[in-house]
């Protein structure tokens, strides 16, 4: 094959996945920030049988909390749902289990934050599109280049700390690449 037919080749594969990117950009489900959702039930604790215990008083949250918090309006609105505890759980590669324990004696709650292993094998889907401005060595030339890059990466299989996905970029001085590989992240 000559080198026009490569380029081709290459330019057609790199629109096809920058358009298949684009589309699942637009076509993805967003995640609402606006509104707090009821969130699931450990796999911890799903089977485990709840028991009934008597509580004098509970420490709560004053209402504003509520709002500040971004609870649905029903939550909001009804004076028998009162907020008792609340965290933030920066972002992770793995699960991260959230448990608030009330005291029944002083009436606290005390919320805690648990790391999960990382999955042994788990189907994702996290991309990212980059631009990047550096320097490259060229073969046959002494002094490095300056060149621009935009670099688009696409995650499908997590096993442990190893992401699988594929990777296209092109270059400012049409450098192309375009291919498969593992990445390591910590």
């Amino acid at each position: 094959m000559n080198t026009k037919t490569i380029t081709g080749v290459v330019g057609l594969v790199l629109i096809l996945l920058a358009g298949g990117y684009g589309y699942w950009w637009v076509s993805r489900p967003v995640v609402d920030t606006t509104v707090a959702v009821v969130a699931s039930t450990a796999p911890a604790v799903k089977k485990v049988k709840k028991r009934t215990v008597k509580v004098k008083q509970v420490q709560v949250y004053a209402p504003e909390a509520k709002a500040n918090l971004k609870l649905p309006p029903v939550v909001i609105s009804d004076e028998t749902k009162q907020v008792t505890g609340a965290t933030t759980v920066s972002s992770s590669e793995r699960p991260i289990t959230v448990t608030s324990v009330l005291d029944t004696r002083t009436g606290e709650t005390t919320t805690y934050t648990k790391p999960e292993p990382l999955p042994w094998f788990a189907l994702e889907s996290r991309g990212e599109a980059r631009i990047d401005v550096g320097y490259k060595w060229v073969r046959g030339i002494p002094v490095p280049v300056q060149v621009g890059r935009l670099s688009v990466r696409h995650d499908f299989v997590q096993v442990k700390g190893f992401h699988v996905g594929v990777n296209a970029s092109i270059d400012s001085d049409i450098d192309r690449f375009i291919g498969i590989g593992v990445g390591y992240r910590w």
